[in-house]
């Protein structure tokens, strides 16, 4: 594991990640600007199964739309959360953060039960089962 200690693979996983967002709309881009010989019967040429032909249509513009925005909200989140590699995000979200707060909630709620049980001396304390029951027990 002391391999991956260094800055290196933190910018490895940055850079394939921008890498392949700025792909997507490199990919998008250039689909939208090449133009195709149209034929006469608007089809690529291609068949299949003797009948079944490829039609020289372009994306529909909501597709393109849609293709956009997931681009957009992709670099946002890599933006306000930590996912290029050690980049911590404008937002300083980290998964330890969440969970300690969660847990200082659950304690602050619970509170009151912990203290019922302390107050009571051990012998007024609900009995805990120590062993499982038996088989014939349960039936």
């Amino acid at each position: 594991m002391s391999d991956f200690t260094s800055g290196f693979w933190s910018l490895y996983v940055a850079g394939i990640t921008l890498a392949g967002i700025i792909a997507c709309g490199v990919l998008l881009w250039i689909a939208g600007r090449k133009k195709v010989a149209s034929r006469t019967d608007n089809t690529t040429g291609h068949v299949w199964d003797e009948n079944l032909t490829e039609m020289n249509n372009p994306l529909p513009m909501w597709w393109v739309g849609l293709f956009v925005i997931t681009i957009v909200f992709g670099l946002g989140y890599l933006v306000a959360y930590p996912g290029l590699g050690s980049y911590e995000g404008e937002l300083k979200w980290t998964q330890k953060g969440e969970y300690d707060a969660e847990v200082a909630r659950a304690n602050k709620e619970l509170e009151p039960l912990y203290a019922q049980f302390t107050a009571k001396k051990p012998e007024e304390r609900p009995a805990t089962r120590t062993r499982w029951p038996s088989a014939s027990a349960c039936s």
